[in-house]
Formats: structure tokens, C-alpha cells, sequence
């Protein structure tokens, strides 16, 4: 029974929620260099330890983290296709517990490393009180979704069983956000590839120039990054032509197809600036990094634009991203990032309102 939990719950829930996780780890791993990061986390764990406003605050993440946990569980029992795991009643009590409980482990398995490494920390630190306190909110916050969900499957014949509220009901995905949870769900290794890349090459830029930052390898790196992003493009074109052709019967023109677009790369490269914003505040300009970070976006939505073009196939695309890549280059010694911006910003328009309406997918 454990095993058909896992794969019905658990590994269900990593699937949805990789994007999610992605995020996080970047947020919280990838946007400093190593040693930084070491220390910013010990920090915390010390001061959630030491601190009873950062004790609060960890409790509320992980109140809010385990209320996650806990809402997907109901949601996922009010799915019919998983009825057959109400047998679960024929089992005792106890037996019963513990697989609702091994299910919570694994899906707060996050959490709990951190809380756990916190605690030791703490008492360490000779922290006693709090540790203890932060180690008990844990325990409980483990048990008592497990429980819950025991008393849900075990009463589904009495007249109201505990019912969890669909905080999100009705709340719709809007169309700006449709690429974007396609890349986070859909597509989500090659998503979780390429980020991989940017941090691994940035943390690796950083590495390399401790002492000062080379403004024109900071800008090759991120062109290089940005061509790497190409591949993205053409699964957002394919969905688009092929998932979303119901958007050409819709009151939707042009101009906020452009914007779904452009919001969801500036979300995409959102890591990349904010790693550059970070870490290289001290040896590059506040604007050239604005300036990268437009280039980006830019030249990801021309790439995207150029696949209306007619009998542009996958190879021909491949090969006008290597040949736009090693032209910018030569460009970015003599030409302004504003500017490159702009044009590109010019050419990706022209060629997006000739094309898009007679675009047929290869």
C-alpha cells in the first residue's frame, strides 16, 4: 500500500509542483555564490533559533507549506479516479495512520531537512528553548495533517466529514500566464535543464572573477544563455498553433499576444537578473544589466517571431540562432545594448504582424 500511495500522491505531487520547487531552489540557492549561501542559511537557522520574530516567521512558512501539503491531499481524495483509496477503511486504525503519515514525511521531506538541520543547529548553539519549541511545531505539523486525512477517508459515511476549504476555487489561469505554466508544468525539464545551466555558468563566472567582473564576458555569457533559451520558442509556437488555436476566435489582437510573450520571458530570465543585480552590482552598471536583461527578452521574442516565418523548419531555426548569436557578438563591441534592444524590439514586431495570422505549423 505504501508503494501505490507513493506513486498516487507523492511522485504526483513533485510532478505538479517541479516548477514550484524550481523557483525556490533559486531563490534560495542559486542567486548568491556558494559560500555566500553557506552563510546566508546558517545565519536563519541560527536566528530562528535565537530570535522569536524569525522563530514566527519559520512557523508561518511552515504552517503555510504543510497547508499546502495537506490541500493537495483533499484535493487528490475528491478526485474520482483515486475512489479506491477509501479501501483504505478496511484497514486498522493504526495501520492506516502510518501510511497517511509516511505519505506527509515524504511530501514536507523539504521542510523537514531544513527544520531538522536548524534544530541541531540551535542546539548546538546551546539554544535549548527554541530549538525544542521549533522542533515540537514540526511534529505537529507532521501528525495532524495525517490525521486529518485518516478521519476523511475513514468517515465517508457520516452526513459531514471534515471538509477542507477550496481556497482557490474559481480562480482561473489568466491568458498572459498560459506560456508560463506551460514551461513550469508541461515543459518542465527542459526548464529545470536550463536554469540548471544559467546558475552552474554564472556561479562559475563568479568563481572565476572574484575580484572584478569583466563587463564584455558577462555580456558573451549571457548571449550564450539566451541562445540556449531558443529552444523554448518553438515548444511555446507548437503549443500556441496546436493547444491554443482558440485564441484566434477570441477578442485577443496581436498587441497582447506580444505581451503574453514578453511577460512570460521576463519572468523566465527573472534568475539571470537577479543573480547579475546580486552579484555583479559592484562592477557593472546598474543600467547595463537592465540593459541585458532587455536584450534577452528582445531577442528570445524575435527568435520566437522568426518561427512564423514560412519554411522555417527546426534545423533552418537552429541554424539562424547560431548565425543572430556570433552577429551579436561582433555587434556588442560597437553597438549600445539599448540600441540592439530596440531593433530587435522593431524586427520581432514587423515580422510577428506580417506572419502570425498566416502561419500554418509544419
Amino acid at each position: 500500500m505504501n508503494g501505490i500511495l507513493s506513486k498516487a500522491i507523492v511522485t504526483q505531487y513533485y510532478r505538479i509542483n517541479a516548477g514550484f520547487f524550481l523557483v525556490l531552489l533559486l531563490l534560495l540557492f542559486g542567486l548568491l555564490p556558494a559560500n555566500a549561501v553557506v552563510d546566508m542559511h546558517r545565519f536563519l537557522m541560527m536566528q530562528i533559533t535565537a530570535d522569536g520574530m524569525f522563530l514566527a516567521g519559520a512557523v508561518v512558512l511552515w504552517f503555510a507549506y504543510a497547508g499546502k501539503c495537506l490541500l493537495y491531499c483533499h484535493s487528490e481524495l475528491r478526485n474520482p479516479a483515486n475512489s479506491y483509496l477509501y479501501h483504505m477503511q478496511a484497514l486498522p486504525w493504526w495501520r492506516h495512520y502510518s501510511l497517511w503519515l509516511t505519505v506527509h514525511v515524504q511530501l514536507m521531506m523539504p521542510t523537514l531537512l531544513y527544520g531538522a538541520v536548524t534544530v541541531a543547529l540551535g542546539m548546538h548553539a546551546h539554544h535549548y528553548g527554541l530549538a525544542i519549541l521549533f522542533a515540537m511545531v514540526q511534529i505537529v505539523l507532521l501528525t495532524t495533517p495525517a490525521l486529518l486525512c485518516t478521519y476523511t477517508t475513514n468517515n465517508t459515511w457520516r452526513h459531514q466529514p471534515v471538509r477542507m476549504p477550496t481556497l482557490l476555487q474559481g480562480m482561473r489561469k489568466r491568458p498572459v500566464t498560459f506560456l508560463l505554466h506551460y514551461a513550469l508544468h508541461m515543459r518542465k525539464g527542459t526548464f529545470i535543464g536550463l536554469k540548471a545551466l544559467s546558475v552552474l555558468l554564472l556561479q562559475g563566472m563568479v568563481a572565476a572573477n572574484t575580484d572584478d567582473i569583466n563587463k564584455e564576458s558577462v555580456a558573451v555569457l549571457m548571449m550564450f544563455l539566451i541562445s540556449a533559451h531558443a529552444l523554448l520558442p518553438v515548444y511555446f509556437v507548437q503549443f500556441a498553433a496546436i493547444r491554443l488555436r482558440f485564441v484566434n476566435n477570441l477578442p485577443i489582437n496581436r498587441a497582447q499576444l506580444l505581451l503574453t510573450g514578453v511577460f512570460t520571458f521576463a519572468v523566465i530570465y527573472l534568475p539571470e537578473f537577479l543573480f547579475l543585480s546580486l552579484n555583479g552590482r559592484h562592477a557593472l552598471p546598474a543600467g547595463m544589466i537592465a540593459a541585458l536583461y532587455a536584450v534577452a527578452i528582445s531577442q528570445t521574442m524575435l527568435y520566437s517571431a522568426l518561427l512564423y516565418l514560412p519554411g522555417m523548419t527546426v534545423d533552418r531555426y537552429t541554424l539562424v540562432v547560431l548565425g543572430l548569436f556570433f552577429v551579436t557578438l561582433l555587434f556588442l563591441a560597437s553597438f549600445n545594448l539599448w540600441l540592439l534592444c530596440i531593433v530587435e524590439s522593431v524586427a520581432m514586431v514587423a515580422i510577428f504582424y506580417a506572419r502570425y495570422r498566416q502561419y500554418e505549423l509544419p
